[in-house]
């Protein structure tokens, strides 16, 4: 057909070749995807390559770039040598059933969430391929159903554990530590935002982060009240260059990271063992609902574009809910 590469296939019988050739020109008119000789050479391990190598380098809001190649090439390992005429559901849902054998550094079973991370990354390429490359007829991800996901533990500071932790974070020597818990828990901001904050981003004058980098890719400027401001001013005080990394290391050219060794010490020395430096942010979008802050405020808080994360917190919220009503209903008594 006018506009089409040729399409090509060898039969024994001269009847299935013209049967053949028959429904690829109907399914071609009707702009059915029919792949060429070079389409059904190529593999899933192609397809990932070029996602890797043309991609994911200009994708928008990547911010976590080195797991999408963690999970690429588990991929590429186990599922580059299918062909791309062969990537269809039954492949996926086959590695769904191995992904969900695999074990993590304790020993135990992957969660249903990163499972359909691994996933939901099949699903980007295979998109990709779809969509820009033209090298599927679909995105053959979409047909299998995710693993389901746990609501997850949400553990937070008591009063009497934030002020341990925080004792133990000024008697730990550490130059960052102190700061860094203290910025945590009064804004709810994750690690990583914490840890990559640089003087260039914190307004002295109206005391506002800006937090360029977000998991749901919107920059946000988030305020800075109390405790926080006092220790975010110690902390310039303390920097003789004023510039760089709020956080600094070993050298002031790369961020301190003190998710290991650093807080480890100050957790344990509170006697919090377990206890994650994510677990702050939990800590604040606790004490928010504690507050009688509602769902919308603790999602605007956090940064979230929906109410479905800040809902973890809505058993907090309703006992709120529980007081303001039981103070109606005395009223009501009293009448």
């Amino acid at each position: 057909m006018r506009g089409e590469a040729p399409r090509t296939r060898t039969f024994k019988r001269q009847a299935d070749a013209k049967a053949w050739a028959a429904k690829v020109e109907s399914d071609l008119g009707h702009g059915v995807y029919v792949p060429t000789s070079g389409d059904r050479r190529r593999t899933f391990g192609d397809l990932l390559d070029r996602y890797r190598d043309d991609y994911l380098p200009v994708k928008r809001k990547n911010r976590d770039s080195a797991g999408q190649k963690i999970m690429l090439d588990w991929w590429r390992t186990n599922y580059g040598h299918v062909s791309l005429e062969r990537l269809k559901p039954d492949v996926f849902v086959e590695a769904r059933g191995q992904l969900a054998k695999r074990t993590n550094k304790r020993g135990e079973l992957v969660s249903g969430a990163t499972c359909n991370r691994y996933l939901a990354t099949a699903s980007a390429v295979c998109k990709w391929g779809w969509k820009e490359l033209g090298w599927l007829p679909s995105n053959p991800v979409l047909s299998v159903s995710k693993l389901e996901e746990g609501a997850g533990i949400v553990r937070f500071l008591s009063d009497d554990e934030r002020k341990r932790l925080l004792a133990a974070c000024r008697k730990s020597g550490d130059p960052n530590i102190t700061c860094a818990v203290t910025l945590a828990l009064a804004t709810g901001l994750r690690y990583g935002n914490v840890r990559f904050l640089q003087w260039e981003d914190v307004d002295r004058d109206t005391w506002t982060l800006a937090v360029r980098e977000t998991k749901n890719g919107d920059a946000r400027r988030v305020p800075v009240v109390g405790a926080a401001q006092k220790a975010l001013q110690a902390q310039f005080d303390a920097d003789p260059t004023g510039e760089g990394w709020v956080f600094k290391g070993a050298k002031d050219s790369a961020p301190a990271d003190f998710n290991g060794k650093v807080w480890r010490g100050v957790r344990d020395a509170a006697g919090l063992e377990g206890f994650r430096f994510h677990d702050l942010r939990h800590t604040t979008a606790s004490y928010l609902t504690q507050g009688g802050a509602g769902l919308a405020q603790v999602a605007d808080a956090l940064g979230h574009k929906t109410l479905v994360m800040a809902r973890r917190y809505s058993h907090q919220s309703a006992e709120h809910v529980r007081a303001t009503l039981a103070t109606i209903a005395g009223k009501l008594e009293e009448e």
